[in-house]
């Protein structure tokens, strides 16, 4: 409220809008903190369209850009509600005093006869008061299908599953995972975290997969109808989260289970929606701000949000980064596919080598089984280091969203929609899969599955090795059809089903 009236404007005719322009340009940060002027004002403005204002930039390249107002000044439809609460928080004594009438009938006149004078006026409260109408309840900021409480626990889950069945396709522990077995259940499969696991990544993969494949796409569709630049930089960022994951999850899916053609297709397919997402980032990065980010500083020149930013996107420092590391992530899952898998260098403790005569390796043999798992590993380390890297842009950018918009940010935030729901219970057969396989045993869960008149049975081929027999494997050897690839399953016709129905 301005203090007294030391220009003696004692009549609405005689008070101007460059009275009041002036009075917010030099006093918006006290207006801010000692009363509630730059509320009053910002109430004048469309928050729920800030569009209609028709904002222009002045200085893109200057961290404190100015905005001008273009829209005509009549065409605002004001409350009178809100007129009168500006006029008593803004006007000089005693015209603070006047009536709702009189105040309409200013603002009528002034808008129609002192245009530009209302244009700057409005641009001085845009400027001097972001702080302010930026948390407003009234402001539209955030889709909730990307930044809502439903694909954040959604985007949490992936990102803990992802760690958990990429730890099984970690280089150096492929065999150890493959051949360890629990001493205490030799002569049962349930309760077995590794079966229950393994058993597990074919489900996973799929879910991944059409969970990675609706968020790429939704993310290209985002790009070229949505008016926010924060909106496109989650999407990008939830993009490369999924993407991540599926090629992380592609090696233990392809360590531990036979060629199919649907998998590696699906992999084909993230890995060149993935590479179009990156090559057309430049997109983003030249993408308008919303009316909204421009208002409240989030949208200055190309995309930059707060001076000193580590993650300034201008620089284009950390998308590289994470890309270079999907990259690698990429080529270590192709080495454990079962295709190239075959040309691995000859490994003594390897599945491979299960049923032949056991031989020491060369000091070649040994290097390039080195390097071999080494590759192997990049899944694990650089799948993770890439995951770290997109989780701390999203929610470094997250974090400063909130901050910016408060109350407007969070209402996006809390809202569920019906994407949420599906995205959440994306994740939800996988986990039931594990749990079902731990408590009642792997046997057990695909004897579930099959079709009625068919059962799972052990069979054991003839080992490679010629010291070994047909049928004489050990009992520790023959007991767990996951430890060596020579004991497979078969589903047989149940012979007393047959014979009922003979």
């Amino acid at each position: 409220m301005a203090d007294g009236n030391a220009d003696n404007i004692t009549s609405l005719a005689d008070l101007t809008f460059p009275y009041l322009s002036t009075l917010v340009v030099n006093h918006g940060d006290r207006l801010v903190r000692n009363s509630t002027g730059c509320e009053a004002a910002s109430n004048l403005l469309p928050l729920s369209n800030l569009g209609i204002l028709g904002l222009q930039p002045h200085g893109a390249n200057s961290e404190h850009i100015n905005l001008t107002v273009t829209v005509d000044p009549a065409t605002l439809d004001v409350g009178l509600q809100h007129l009168q609460h500006f006029a008593n928080e803004l006007f000089p004594y005693p015209l603070n005093a006047s009536n709702i009438g009189d105040v309409a009938t200013w603002w009528m006149n002034a808008t129609t006869q002192d245009t530009q004078d209302t244009k700057d006026f409005l641009s001085a409260v845009i400027n001097s008061c972001p702080s302010t109408f930026c948390q407003s309840s009234a402001i539209t900021i955030g889709n909730p299908d990307i930044v809502g409480i439903g694909m954040l626990i959604a985007v949490g889950m992936l990102l803990l599953l992802a760690f958990a069945f990429t730890i099984t396709s970690f280089g150096p522990m492929i065999n150890i995972v493959s051949r360890a077995v629990d001493k205490a259940h030799k002569e049962r499969d349930h309760f077995c975290f590794r079966q229950a696991l393994i058993g597990t990544v074919d489900e996973l993969f799929s879910a991944v997969f059409v969970f990675g494949l609706a968020v790429i796409v939704s993310t290209f569709v985002y790009r070229y109808n949505t008016e926010a630049r924060f909106d496109v930089l989650m999407a990008d960022a939830l993009s490369m989260f999924c993407s991540t994951s599926v090629i992380m999850l592609a090696a233990p899916y392809w360590s531990h289970n036979e060629f199919r053609t649907h998998s590696t297709a699906s992999f084909i397919v993230i890995a060149i929606l993935t590479i179009a997402l990156f090559a057309t980032h430049f997109h983003v990065v030249n993408i308008h701000a919303s009316p909204v980010e421009l208002a409240c500083g989030t949208g200055k020149g190309s995309v930059n949000f707060r001076d000193g930013d580590p993650f300034d996107m201008r620089l284009f420092r950390f998308i590289p980064i994470g890309f270079a590391c999907w990259c690698l992530a990429l080529i270590g899952a192709t080495f454990h596919h079962p295709y190239i898998n075959k040309y691995q260098p000859y490994d003594p403790y390897g599945r491979r080598a299960r049923g032949q005569p056991r031989r020491t390796p060369t000091a070649a043999e040994r290097v390039k089984l080195a390097l071999w798992k080494i590759v192997e590993s990049f899944p694990t380390v650089f799948g993770l280091i890439g995951l770290v890297i997109y989780a701390v842009y999203f929610f470094n950018t997250y974090k400063m969203m909130k901050d910016t918009y408060g109350e407007a940010f969070t209402k996006a935030e809390k809202t569920w929609g019906f994407g949420q729901y599906l995205a959440v219970f994306t994740w939800l057969p996988p986990i039931l899969t594990f749990l079902h396989m731990y408590f009642a045993g792997m046997k057990k869960m695909l004897q579930a599955r099959l079709p009625k008149g068919m059962k799972v049975s052990h069979r054991v081929e003839k080992s490679l090795d010629p010291g070994v027999e047909w049928g004489n494997m050990p009992s520790s050897e023959s007991h767990s059809f996951l430890k060596n690839p020579t004991h497979t399953m078969s589903y047989a016709m149940d012979p007393t089903r047959r014979s009922r129905e003979e």
